[in-house]
């Protein structure tokens, strides 16, 4: 896989990269004798104007509009297919913290996209919803049940 894809950690980067997708995706059959890199600098990201002009190097069949139309559809496809673990913890996490809880959570489930959002309701912990489960994984909760004993 992509090192690019790889690196797509939230909900927030994903929607990124879709969004740089369908503006490639509107300029796939336009001017067809500029290479897609090259239509797109400076329009999308640069990590996304990299990761085409990889392709367009390393791929023979990446130069023709319609491998290149295919390509992105069937991309986008797999990439709305990622399952999301949804993650409300108190902070703003770094790009550490990112990093070691969605391997913890890869090794354990497989491919995912972290949707996080902030909580300062949370107290030393999470609140994780996947797949349809529901945990409330923080501190705040046990408190609650002793003071209401």
């Amino acid at each position: 896989m992509q090192p690019l894809l790889k690196q797509i950690m939230t909900k927030e980067e994903l929607i990124v990269f879709i969004e740089d997708i369908n503006f490639t995706e509107n300029l796939i059959f336009k001017d067809m004798h500029t290479p897609l890199s090259e239509k797109i600098k400076e329009k999308t990201s640069s990590e996304f104007v990299h990761f085409v002009k990889k392709l367009e190097e390393e791929d023979s069949h990446f130069h023709s509009p319609n491998q290149q139309s295919s390509f992105f559809q069937n991309l986008k496809t797999d990439l709305k297919n990622i399952p999301q673990l949804k993650l409300e913890i108190a902070f703003e996490p770094s790009v550490e913290f990112l990093e070691k809880i969605k391997q913890w959570f890869q090794q354990r489930t497989g491919r995912l996209i972290l949707d996080l959002s902030q909580n300062p309701g949370i107290v030393a912990g999470a609140v994780i919803t996947y797949r349809g489960k529901y945990k409330n994984l923080s501190v705040a909760k046990k408190i609650d049940e002793l003071f209401l004993q």
